[in-house]
């Protein structure tokens, strides 16, 4: 089976949520859907427009109320977070099929960011403090320890914590501000799930690959077995070397199982592989601002688009070193990535600043302009902004600011 570029970008959009349109009025089950669609909305502390995990959803729904995602996963625990390729809100039935990483942690030694936890018994009292005292942040705990440096430098509470939380014995309970409130896994997973065999490791791991083709679309081999982690440097063996996953042969038994497809993909070097039965989109006819670390954008835009993530080449660079600006969220037009723009929610003066507006080569950039308006104003809505100021910076800004003033 032969595939075009143009159609292999089709089915991953589709795929992702954005062959339908958007809802007048997004509902809980709607939010519902495309989180357990697209399985992993990455976490990031970054909170320059609005916390990350909050934008896919609103980039397949529009505008929805953001208390809906909380709800689903610290009021009903329908979602619950754990380490995939990062930290993430997963739909709670993956738990048992992470279950056999857990394990591995917990009867090996004790990791934290992929580092030994100094004083094992120091975990174990974090472990008998939250059973008697019920959900606690870090900073509630009697001997959390202070902080041993910036950005990863955890105190030996926030190590026990996470630690636990990688073992399994522990889960998030909910979040104050964007804190993380730690409780016993029984008080927070159902016990549908909680109680429900863990698969052997292989089992598991053939059922995570599956559960991403279906989730990204169509991508190749290395794409499925990234798409969820299953190669972490987190997950380790006692000795600390990482745990190696066989997605090879557990993909060639899906296709031989004629669960997986392989295909061949237009410009691909290595084959790609889709959900068996999946079809082809005729059209996609999406308009949306995608986060950075958006699934799409994670997973596709680069081997699809030929766009390279903003994560690493602006987010995490100095200053200087940046090309287009800093939070910068590609702009998706029809079945492609058409532009980007560096945007800022300057909550105290009610502006959605946008610091720069770009459009990508070959592009009719007056209709990207016109396009990219509409879009902006309705963020700027959800957002509850006041109003829009465009800088001159970027070769789209000059159209922006003109369909914008009119």
């Amino acid at each position: 089976m032969e595939i075009s570029s143009v159609e292999a970008r089709r089915i991953a959009l589709a795929a992702q949520g954005f062959g339908r349109a958007r809802p007048v009025s997004p509902t809980l089950d709607r939010v519902r859907k495309i989180a357990g669609r697209v399985l992993a909305l990455q976490l990031d502390s970054v909170n320059v427009l609005v916390r990350s995990h909050y934008l896919p959803i609103y980039s397949r729904l529009g505008p929805y109320p953001v208390e809906s995602l909380d709800r689903l996963a610290y009021r009903r625990n329908e979602l619950f977070e754990c380490w995939s390729h990062a930290a993430c809100l997963l739909p709670v039935d993956l738990f048992p099929l992470m279950r056999h990483r857990m394990i591995i942690m917990e009867t090996g030694r004790t990791y934290s960011l992929g580092r030994p936890v100094d004083g094992h018994d120091h975990v174990r009292a974090v472990y008998d403090e939250i059973a008697e005292r019920g959900a606690l942040t870090v900073g509630e705990l009697s001997d959390g320890g202070g902080r041993t440096g910036k950005w990863w430098g955890w105190s030996k509470g926030k190590q026990a914590l996470e630690a636990l939380l990688e073992c399994g014995q522990l889960a998030v309970a909910g979040r104050r501000g964007f804190t993380r409130v730690y409780d016993l896994v029984e008080r927070v997973i159902p016990p549908e799930f909680l109680e429900a065999p863990a698969p052997p490791a292989d089992e598991a791991q053939k059922e995570l690959l599956y559960r991403s083709a279906a989730a990204v679309g169509i991508t190749t081999g290395r794409g499925l077995r990234d798409y969820l982690g299953l190669t972490s440097f987190r997950i380790r063996e006692p000795d600390g070397k990482i745990i190696k996953v066989p997605w090879q042969r557990l993909v060639g038994e899906l296709v031989e199982e004629g669960r997986l497809t392989q295909v061949r993909v237009e410009g691909w070097r290595d084959p790609g592989y889709v959900a068996a039965g999946v079809r082809v989109p005729r059209t996609i006819n999406a308009r949306a601002l995608l986060a950075p670390f958006d699934p799409f954008m994670r997973a596709s835009a680069q081997l699809l688009c030929g766009f390279v993530n903003p994560i690493a080449k602006q987010l995490y660079v100095p200053a200087e070193q940046r090309v287009y600006g800093y939070y910068v969220l590609p702009f998706l037009l029809g079945d492609n990535l058409v532009g980007r723009c560096d945007l800022k929610a300057d909550r105290q003066s009610g502006t959605l600043l946008v610091q720069s507006a770009y459009v990508e080569p070959g592009q009719d950039a007056p209709w990207v302009a016109a396009e990219l308006a509409e879009e902006l104003e309705l963020l700027r809505t959800w957002l509850e902004l006041d109003k829009i100021k465009i800088s001159a910076r970027g070769n789209l800004a000059a159209d922006l600011r003109r369909v914008s003033r009119k």
